[in-house]
């Protein structure tokens, strides 16, 4: 038990920041890897969602067949296909192994995203709208003013929920060699049969420390919920339309 500790406590720095040599890694590359992935997901996102819910039928289609694509291959199975094409040159360039994750992470999460996108924009009370329309605003002004933002406060606990669950799975990027948690794990403990005792400790340390990412989001999502059930009644109607109308 002793022996495993000192191990845990030698390769901490590396599991937390990745081996000198190659840095950012380890904890450090795994959340930003999934905060870069999910902000560039989030821009996607906002216009697949919004293509989801518009009235034209072939932009609403693009939307829906972008998310069910995305959502409907395993993410393990659709890092290696990006890669397959980013990495060989197909397209005309090339990128590492860690922009295919990032591209593979962007287009997974998105497609999440752009459907919750689209349920808080569904969620818009009608009269909100109704409201805008009266003060002047047109259809595109009125969604970018009102029907989006409203939508994208209602549905903030579901985008973090979101968030939670791309940080977990990005740990399948150990297929690639990128240097996350998962993959400096598997190097620390290398080859060596020597290591077999600490190879327990070792991934209950990375499942510890996974664990504990995600129950500080886990925390701010309830509080964001919260937050919402107290400050629903006074809705986003007031200041958003006379936003649209000014």
């Amino acid at each position: 038990m002793v022996e495993q500790l000192e191990f845990l406590w030698r390769n901490l720095p590396n599991l937390l920041f990745g081996f000198p040599q190659n840095r950012p890694g380890g904890l450090l590359l795994t959340i930003l890897l999934t905060a870069s992935s999910l902000a560039v997901g989030m821009l996607v996102a906002v216009v697949v969602g919004s293509a989801q819910v518009s009235r034209w039928a072939p932009l609403r289609w693009l939307g829906l067949a972008y998310s069910r694509v995305f959502r409907g291959i395993p993410l393990i199975l659709l890092l290696l296909v990006i890669h397959q094409f980013l990495s060989t040159g197909r397209l005309g360039f090339q990128t590492s192994s860690l922009g295919s994750a990032f591209v593979t992470l962007v287009l997974y999460g998105s497609a999440y995203q752009a459907d919750i996108i689209a349920g808080g924009v569904r969620a818009v009370p009608k009269e909100l709208i109704d409201d805008t329309r009266v003060l002047g605003a047109g259809p595109v002004r009125s969604y970018m003013s009102v029907s989006l933002p409203y939508g994208l406060r209602v549905m903030r606990p579901a985008l973090l929920t979101q968030a939670i669950t791309v940080f977990k799975d990005s740990s399948v990027v150990v297929v690639l060699g990128v240097a996350d948690l998962t993959t400096t794990a598997r190097i620390a403990l290398g080859a060596d049969v020597g290591n077999a005792p600490y190879w327990l400790a070792t991934y209950l340390a990375v499942g510890f420390l996974y664990f504990a990412v995600a129950l500080s989001l886990s925390r701010l999502v309830d509080r964001l919920g919260r937050n919402h059930v107290r400050g629903r009644t006074g809705g986003l109607g007031v200041p958003l339309a006379a936003t649209a109308a000014s």
